[in-house]
């Protein structure tokens, strides 16, 4: 089986981790994969890139000068080509939109994975309107949670066509890691932390707010917000109208990210929106205690008080009451994390992962030529 994996991107953030997993897992299953980069004129692709140059992964960027450039199409077909590619499989709106164009004249089967679809700017609506109406010529689309599968389906494509695969992760990394962020600790205080986007979909603004209170039972608390995003200028502000810079680190991106997770006492997830996080996943498999918000396909991953603790989205008392309980019974967070890691183990690695879609891939090649029609769903 030969797979060309499509992907636009601007750093390693969780579509990247998944894909990048997914493709050194679907090696040891013995399925060549070609990973097509766009290599966009306003964005710089290099860390997915250099990440993956550095394992020996058959790499090839994808030229892409505008929002429409036909010469992008055909650089996609002649690796279809160059490879003799059996399957196609897309991650995000742009690579959907540009992978479907260049298979449909190859005849070549084609897959989509739907991560999740920021509406944060009107143009980036009009983006995901026009994936989900390219989606339904798909032969296969996967979503990482029921939630985004269901709109999916809402949005046309036929419900036979839609499947849920959970994202996995490559857990080798995260056996031993070694703390790399405890000169950011004040004191001797706990660290709290968080990874993600920048972004407000994140719901960064609800652990700001939810910090004071905090402090007036931990003052010596660290809070580390580790990623980067259009957000971070409006978040330091906040942090400094609340008066709690002196607890807040803004760490930035950071490449190292078992040893960041090592780094927390706990790990707090206060989205207001998610596909299945990957940052989730990592944590857990760093056996962190965590503390999430119940959104996306989340609670598959926390039940609340054997994984870590749920709380509803935007609420600021839940969150400040939920890590509180954590940060004051040690014993508890201890068992919560050794649970956490146990579930990934067992049920989210990249390998589980890989398998499910190497088998999706083969019935899609098995049933191409008969119009997507007899496409098993229970895979």
């Amino acid at each position: 089986m030969r797979v060309l994996q499509i992907i636009s991107s601007s750093g390693i953030y969780g579509a990247e981790k998944m894909l990048m997993g997914l493709v050194r897992s679907l090696a040891e299953l013995d399925c060549q994969t070609v990973l097509g980069v766009f290599d966009n004129r306003h964005v710089e692709a290099r860390p997915i890139f250099d990440s993956l140059t550095a394992e020996g992964l058959t790499l090839e960027p994808i030229t892409c000068s505008g929002k429409i450039d036909f010469s992008t199409v055909h650089k996609i077909r002649e690796c279809i080509q160059k490879y003799d590619i059996d399957i196609v499989h897309t991650h995000g709106y742009k690579a959907d939109i540009y992978g479907f164009a260049a298979a449909l004249k190859q005849h070549t089967p084609i897959v989509a994975t739907s991560h999740y679809w920021t509406r944060r700017t009107l143009a980036l609506r009009f983006y995901a309107h026009c994936d989900q109406i390219i989606l339904r010529n798909f032969d296969m689309v996967v979503a990482v949670s029921q939630d985004i599968a269901s709109e999916i389906v809402a949005s046309g494509t036929r419900a036979e066509r839609v499947l849920t695969i959970d994202n996995g992760i490559d857990l080798r990394p995260f056996h031993a890691p070694t703390p790399s962020l405890v000169s950011y600790r004040k004191g001797q205080g706990p660290i709290v932390g968080t990874v993600g986007r920048l972004v407000e979909q994140k719901g960064f603004d609800y652990l700001l707010h939810a910090i004071p209170a905090i402090l007036s039972q931990y003052p010596d608390a660290t809070f580390l917000i580790v990623g980067e995003g259009n957000e971070h200028g409006r978040l330091e502000a906040l942090a400094r109208e609340l008066n709690i810079t002196e607890n807040v680190v803004f760490v930035g991106q950071r490449s190292d990210m078992p040893n960041v997770y090592a780094s927390f006492d706990v790990f707090v997830l206060p989205s207001i929106d998610e596909g299945m996080p990957i940052a989730l996943l990592e944590a857990l498999a760093t056996a962190r205690p965590v503390v999430a918000t119940r959104v996306g396909a989340v609670p598959k991953l926390v039940f609340d008080g054997q994984t870590g603790l749920l709380v509803e989205a935007r609420d600021i008392p839940a969150l400040q009451g939920a890590l509180l309980r954590l940060l004051g019974d040690t014993e508890k967070s201890k068992a919560l994390g050794a649970n956490g890691r146990q579930l990934v183990e067992q049920n989210y690695s990249a390998h589980v992962m890989a398998e499910r879609y190497l088998k999706l891939y083969q019935r899609v090649k098995t049933n191409h030529a008969d119009g997507f029609s007899r496409i098993a769903v229970n895979a």
